[in-house]
């Protein structure tokens, strides 16, 4: 009779019809608590309807049960992802490999629940330097860096929210320092377009200062100051993807960039 009912549950699972599922495999634990298939298929049928406590609750039974395979573990896995609870879920994805080492799908939610851990962390770190009582300029900087770093492994980040935040308070304290280069006919066109956007920058004019180091950018793609001044002008034009971006570019070029430093061209015999 129990694999009656249990095949029974399974057939209304695969047609989608969890309110009877659920009342069958409810029958099945009452009469038999330690009936670990029955607890697993319950704990599909609460992620099925997005009821995930309930899930933890039926597959946590399901384990203690000693029914406790590599399928068993991804569906803990899911069912922790979904209250939020990332470090379970992570360590969930983790048992379900050491029992099946070829489990694909174990290994593709580890990924996600590890970047997703590693940009929170991220996020944290620079809401701890945004807030303290009196962040300074290293601290907003490296605020800046978090957030960019959050948003680059999980674009749904929170951190979109305070990143143009952490931009405008850095461009209170910005400081600026030469970009010294010896004189060449090749290389009027690029120093012309960086000071134009120099100084659309010190005017708030972000529209135009985009439009010259986007210029800029034409003749010389590996200055990372430019892409760091792009960064904020897509920034401040709402353009969060882009302004992402454009910082990640920096990094690329110099990991130790100051994003406090704004450079202006400047021919190194002036």
């Amino acid at each position: 009779m129990t694999k009656v009912k249990l095949d029974l549950a399974r057939e209304a699972i695969s047609r989608a019809d969890f309110p009877v599922a659920i009342e069958l495999l409810g029958e099945l634990v009452a009469e038999d608590p330690e009936n670990g298939e029955a607890w697993q298929e319950l704990g599909v049928c609460y992620l099925e309807t997005r009821r995930p406590d309930r899930a933890v609750e039926a597959l946590t039974r399901a384990v203690g049960s000693g029914f406790a395979g590599a399928t068993t573990h991804l569906l803990m896995g899911h069912a922790c992802g979904s209250t939020g609870e990332l470090e379970a879920a992570a360590a969930c994805y983790r048992r379900a490999l050491e029992l099946d080492p070829q489990h694909a799908k174990a290994e593709e939610f580890l990924i996600k629940a590890e970047s997703l851990l590693e940009s929170r962390e991220h996020y944290r770190s620079a809401l701890k330097l945004l807030y303290s009582s009196e962040p300074g300029v290293q601290d907003l900087n490296r605020a800046l860096r978090d957030l960019v770093h959050s948003i680059a492994i999980f674009d749904e980040s929170p951190a979109r929210d305070n990143l143009r935040e952490c931009a405008e308070r850095i461009l209170v304290v910005r400081r600026d320092r030469p970009i010294l280069v010896e004189p060449s006919s090749g290389l009027e066109p690029w120093i012309r377009t960086c000071e134009r956007g120099y100084h659309c920058i010190r005017a708030s004019n972000w529209a135009g200062a985009r439009a010259a180091y986007d210029e800029a950018l034409a003749y010389r793609v590996q200055d990372g100051f430019v892409h760091h001044a792009l960064g904020f002008c897509f920034v401040e034009l709402d353009e969060i993807e882009d302004a992402v971006r454009a910082w990640l570019r920096v990094l690329e070029i110099d990991p130790e960039y100051d994003f406090a430093q704004f450079g202006r061209v400047k021919h190194a015999t002036r």
